[in-house]
């Protein structure tokens, strides 16, 4: 079921990646989103093997530094720069960060019981809250991105469901005499 789950998941979110005259189309950024899925599933790979072994609270916030790290290195190759200092864009930060830091420790800690798989399958879910949010927000999806998100939904309810095989009947034989 794991694996039916995850192939309905990757459907849905071929769906909510915008299909364009039924074509699937990548472009740079979709490309780089789909290179950093192996850092991502490297990720939940290793916090689920050692989630259980080491504090989880120093764990995001390596996962945290290095991110902020990398991004500010990512910033000249890609033609941006640091913006003017503000107290709005300093309460953003802070109100950012320690909604990361919470989100993360939240997800590290919950991957001591859940399996890699099931966390991969869960994470899907993600652009299918953001869609919810964007919609609240104003934003209209099409038909496909709708579709996309049930599909995602469907999948992770399928990774979950367990059925138990039954077990043989043995031939009931006559004591021996």
């Amino acid at each position: 079921m794991a694996w039916l789950g995850i192939l309905l998941a990757f459907g849905g979110l071929l769906l909510v990646a915008g299909p364009q005259d039924g074509r699937i189309s990548l472009n740079q950024g979709e490309i780089a989103t789909l290179i950093s899925t192996l850092a991502i599933a490297a990720e939940i790979i290793l916090i689920s093997r050692y989630a259980g072994e080491v504090d989880v609270r120093r764990v995001t916030l390596i996962q945290l530094a290095v991110a902020s790290l990398g991004a500010f290195c990512l910033m000249l190759p890609n033609g941006e720069s640091i913006p003017d200092m503000s107290p709005n864009l300093l309460l953003s930060a802070l109100g950012l960060g320690a909604a990361s830091a919470l989100i993360q420790v939240t997800m590290n800690w919950a991957q001591r019981s859940v399996s890699p798989t099931r966390a991969t399958v869960i994470y899907a879910g993600e652009p299918v809250w953001a869609g919810v949010v964007g919609r609240i927000a104003g934003e209209r999806l099409p038909a496909a991105a709708l579709l996309g998100g049930a599909l995602i939904v469907c999948g992770v309810i399928v990774s979950e469901l367990r059925f138990k095989r039954k077990k043989a009947v043995q031939p009931v034989t006559a004591p021996p005499e």
